[in-house]
């Protein structure tokens, strides 16, 4: 896998969760985006002890929406496409810097991705 999400807080809400974290990219990026699983946190516990426990252990739901955001770095953009289960959702990744050309398919992720400092947050239903 190379869209490794680590869980760092959990926002216990009353209907809805949030879970935030940082993104690790490694390996070669596919032509069309990378597989973002989002079941990865449902088995971390984050920082204070918490986990996520939401209605994603349902393979056909992911977050209600999320996000991804680069602290400092470089100007890499990345996105989400949602996925028809929590488990198979696409990253893609575009450098603004060659005016927002998408990563190479198929080539290694470029050294500028690797190094992004990147975060998630995440919001999901709970399990009632």
């Amino acid at each position: 896998m190379a869209v490794t999400l680590t869980l760092t807080d959990v926002d216990p809400g009353t209907t809805q969760l949030y879970a935030f974290g940082t993104v690790t990219l490694s390996g070669t990026y596919p032509t069309g985006g990378d597989t973002l699983d989002w079941t990865q946190l449902a088995k971390q516990i984050a920082g204070r002890g918490q986990t996520v426990d939401s209605s994603m252990t349902d393979p056909a739901y992911g977050p209600i929406q999320a996000g991804f955001t680069v602290q400092g770095g470089t100007p890499n953009q990345y996105q989400m496409q949602q996925g028809t289960a929590a488990s198979n959702w696409k990253m893609r990744g575009y450098s603004t810097g060659s005016a927002g050309a998408e990563f190479p398919g198929g080539s290694a992720y470029p050294s500028s991705a690797t190094t992004d400092v990147i975060t998630f947050s995440a919001q999901f239903r709970r399990l009632t």
